[in-house]
């Protein structure tokens, strides 16, 4: 991701947890954890959200509408209280709120029964009402994912 902050990227990994209906629209959260470059910092994301998804079979284009809170954190602070970028306590953690959109694509690639993985691709934007960091992040990222499905319920 890149931000507002002159000269300001960031990298990590996520996890996307989520429940869809009719193959359209889903509930879903995100966990991440990523290193930003100004200020050395740690920052920890968590973002509960729609998507919406137009089924096709080849690729499908989706929507997803976000809040986040977000918790930014130098790397002294965390060096000194690891525990702390876990539960979110300690001294140095700025607390963080907002909300965002991604606009992206799921490409299934291999099917089982009823287990599909996809890769999915997405551009996000992310906007913070405060001036404790940087206003906006703007970026993308690649994954590789899985689809489960539940059945037919009775």
């Amino acid at each position: 991701l890149g931000s507002s902050w002159h000269v300001e990227f960031a990298a990590g990994g996520r996890l996307r947890l989520g429940y869809r209906f009719a193959k359209v629209i889903a509930i879903d959260a995100v966990l991440w954890e990523q290193m930003a470059v100004v200020d050395d910092r740690f920052d920890t994301g968590l973002t509960i959200g729609v998507t919406g998804y137009i089924p096709l079979k080849r690729v499908r284009p989706s929507l997803r509408i976000f809040a986040i809170h977000q918790h930014e954190e130098g790397a002294v602070s965390v060096a000194q209280t690891p525990a702390g970028l876990i539960f979110g306590v300690g001294s140095g953690i700025r607390h963080r709120g907002g909300g965002g959109m991604t606009l992206g694509a799921e490409i299934p690639f291999y099917k089982k029964h009823d287990l599909e993985w996809v890769v999915n691709a997405e551009l996000m934007g992310i906007w913070f009402p405060d001036s404790l960091g940087p206003t906006f992040y703007f970026g993308g990222n690649v994954s590789i994912g899985f689809n489960f499905s539940l059945g037919k319920m009775p």
